[in-house]
């Protein structure tokens, strides 16, 4: 499976090292890839696939679950879905006949699987492999990647694309340890469990609760949602696909012009959340048509005048993410579901007692409450990362969160990440940014490859510093960082942007269209 590289990178042999009780035992030799790929999910398949098409085919993709696909295999909860449509949510170059127009996760897992088997990926790729560290060898500009199994790699190129909401968050509640049934994070769904007939609570409110909920609501016997913050919750148009219909969209020009169209709709909706000076005077307009909608909705749904006043958000339309969904708001409605504001005091061994002394009896309990993404730099990169001069990206990014184009950072050449600081999307999809990063990232190897002087790249520290400047003065001129609420695209949930890009996604493409290797520190 490995390909040998050059004598200096050949693989070690295996060798016998001293345990604690002095006994010998035999380590695993390391295997040379040009390039390790970190993750399974679109990022990670996408950088597979643009290496592909450049002829760089001496990779290997590291997984750490048992198998590939990323978010849309590990997030099996009931009614998961894209919240972007498929014609833009999807790879351009590769089509898919999506039968709806925000997909369900059985058909992103589909697609994933149709990715991985049309272009041969599974034989590339090792799973159950979780990486424990990165660290690079400054004597032969090389990085050592450690498993938490003991396997070993080393590689010339590291890109990165363990996503950023890939750590649920579940929150410590007094008592849960003591509670009889079962309970699991909504990331990681326990499909062995029946809730059908049973009584379930959801804590959370946010977009996988608004999707959990109707999609369990109709089986289960009572279903008690904790509600926290109240949500931008919005219609959207959603319709199934003919087989006719869903084959025809997948046509060359047809599929493009339809992700154009599709594109720039949703690029416009940038304009409500940044403060241009001439468009800003628009944006209270706009947000005021929203929020009469929102209204008109919380009339038709929500008979309880104090859960109706409850969701109705006093924070700017933006601010946090925004729900899209036709389905949440008459499940809140339905008979059997109850939803509950005054907030949790304890779990017991029976079920949840609430703040105003209800005592909720269950079989049940998911954790809704979405992931740390860069909210706890602890937990923004899963794995030690140790760059040039013993640096460590972990800590610093503990005390400040930089890069260059959310894509390489200086002090660790020829890392690459994809979904880095500042690059994601608030108003579209994440699709287009992960694309224009993985062309980026395999023009830079490319570039480095066509000389063979140059052994690896790290941006210029001047220029860093020049583009994250650049990056908090635009960001200061968003409603993110201007929100009066918590979110957990912000660092400690209330501080600075750390996640979202301050940039449309046309200025995104264009600011990263072009790799330029004069940005960049040459290691010879």
């Amino acid at each position: 499976m490995p390909i040998e590289g050059p004598n200096e990178f050949a693989a070690e042999p295996l060798v016998a090292k001293e345990t604690a009780q002095g006994t010998r035992e035999e380590e695993k030799e390391t295997q040379y890839f040009e390039t390790v790929i970190i993750g399974t999910g679109f990022s990670g398949l996408l950088a597979a696939l643009r290496l592909q098409k450049k002829g760089f085919n001496d990779f290997l993709l590291l997984e750490r679950s048992p198998e590939l696909g990323g978010t849309w295999q590990i997030n099996s909860y009931p009614g998961a879905e894209v919240d972007i449509p498929t014609s833009l949510y999807s790879i351009s170059f590769v089509p898919f006949p999506f039968r709806k127009t925000f997909a369900p996760q059985s058909e992103l897992l589909a697609y994933t699987n149709h990715i991985i088997e049309k272009f041969g990926l599974r034989k590339k790729a090792k799973t159950n492999c979780t990486v424990s560290s990165l660290t690079f060898d400054e004597s032969v500009c090389i990085w050592h990647v450690e498993t938490e199994s003991g396997d070993r790699y080393s590689a010339r190129f590291v890109i990165d694309t363990s996503g950023v909401l890939a750590n649920p968050h579940t929150p410590k509640i007094d008592g849960a340890e003591s509670f009889k049934g079962a309970q699991f994070h909504a990331g990681h769904w326990d499909h062995s469990v029946t809730y059908k007939g049973k009584r379930v609570a959801v804590i959370g409110s946010g977009c996988s609760g608004a999707q959990i909920v109707p999609a369990m609501a109709e089986n289960v016997g009572r279903l008690t949602l904790f509600m926290g913050k109240a949500q931008w919750i919005l219609p959207r148009s959603d319709r199934d696909y003919s087989a006719l219909e869903a084959y025809i969209r997948t046509l060359p020009g047809i599929r493009h012009l339809i992700r154009l169209f599709v594109f720039i709709f949703y690029d416009i909706r940038f304009v409500a959340f940044r403060r241009y000076p001439l468009i800003s005077r628009l944006a209270p307009y706009m947000k005021a048509h929203y929020r009469r909608r929102l209204e008109k909705h919380l009339d038709k749904y929500i008979k309880d005048e104090k859960l109706r006043q409850h969701m109705m958000p006093d924070y700017e339309l933006g601010s946090r993410r925004v729900i899209p969904t036709n389905s949440y708001l008459p499940a809140l409605a339905r008979d059997n579901v109850d939803v509950d504001i005054s907030g949790i005091d304890c779990i017991t061994p029976a079920g949840i007692r609430t703040k105003d002394g209800k005592e909720i009896d269950l079989d049940i309990i998911v954790y809704a409450t979405g992931y740390y993404a860069y909210s706890d730099m602890k937990r923004a990169l899963t794995f030690q990362v140790n760059g040039k001069g013993g640096r460590n990206l972990n800590s610093e990014w503990e005390t400040e969160i930089a890069s260059y184009k959310g894509i390489t950072v200086s002090g660790y050449p020829n890392y690459f990440k994809v979904n880095g600081p500042n690059t994601g999307s608030g108003h579209s999809s994440q699709m287009s940014y992960m694309q224009v990063a993985t062309d980026y990232i395999v023009q830079a190897i490319s570039a480095v490859k066509q000389d063979a002087s140059i052994k690896a790249i790290e941006p210029k520290q001047d220029l860093q510093d020049q583009y994250v400047a650049g990056m908090r003065a635009k960001m200061q001129k968003t409603v993110w960082q201007n929100a009066t609420t918590t979110a957990f695209y912000r660092k400690n949930m209330s501080e600075e942007v750390t996640s979202l890009s301050p940039e449309p996604v046309t200025g995104f493409i264009f600011s990263r269209k072009w790799f330029r290797l004069s940005d960049y520190h040459l290691l010879k």
